[in-house]
């Protein structure tokens, strides 16, 4: 397999009379050397959580030796004329970022939100909203939520993360807040209305679609 590129030109997929389907260059079973140089590429698109191509089928190898950590398939797949490899999580672990993620909570701080609201973590509990720092002093926060199963990920302005961890500065109702929020999200916006931005069924369906795909076998 030295020297030959993995492309959907000379890529097939074998089946035996088992039903085994083996990824192939020609005769060839594809190594797991051959594997590791397809370049990873998210597949989930950034926006809508659908597919950025055609996929191919899963393959059970982890190259990053992360066979142990969290729920997650590995799968090859097409973008225009060459192969990808990528890594999916499952929904309750994915941490997808999403634009409208730190807006959504936000609009949840400027509502009232803060880290002694039952729904808020400090602990990094998965179940919890969690609020963080994300550098230097003064700086971005990050948050880590939970919507309708999928985990999402994404960043927090300082003013809200002061707020978030110091209530007792929340000034005129949140107004400032809210302005900051509308600003973004537009003059009537609301946690609720904004909530509704986040791709969460579209997340589910595409790990859905992926983790039924058929497992494809490489060399050793």
């Amino acid at each position: 397999m030295t020297g030959k590129q993995l492309t959907p030109q000379n890529a097939t997929i074998t089946t035996a009379a088992i039903q085994v389907q083996a990824l192939t260059i020609g005769k060839k079973q594809v190594t797991l050397a051959v594997f590791r140089q397809l370049e990873d590429e998210a597949i989930i698109k950034p926006l809508d959580a659908g597919l950025a191509g055609e996929p191919w089928g899963r393959v059970n190898y982890h190259p990053d030796k992360c066979a142990d950590g969290k729920e997650h398939i590995h799968v090859v797949w097409q973008k225009g004329d060459e192969l990808r490899r990528a890594t999916v999580y499952a929904p309750s672990v994915a941490a997808y970022k999403h634009p409208t993620a730190g807006l959504y909570v936000e609009a949840l701080i400027a509502e009232g939100l803060d880290h002694r609201d039952p729904r808020a973590s400090s602990a990094g509990r998965a179940d919890r909203i969690q609020v963080v720092k994300a550098g230097r002093e003064g700086g971005v926060g990050i948050t880590r939520f939970t919507h309708h199963g999928v985990q999402f990920h994404g960043p927090v302005r300082s003013d809200f993360l002061t707020v978030f961890h110091n209530h007792y500065l929340r000034r005129d109702g949140g107004e400032d807040l809210w302005h900051r929020v509308r600003h973004v999200a537009g003059p009537e916006a609301t946690s609720e209305s904004i909530a509704t931005a986040l791709p969460a069924l579209a997340y589910n369906t595409s790990w859905r679609q992926l983790k039924d795909l058929p497992q494809l076998f490489i060399a050793v």
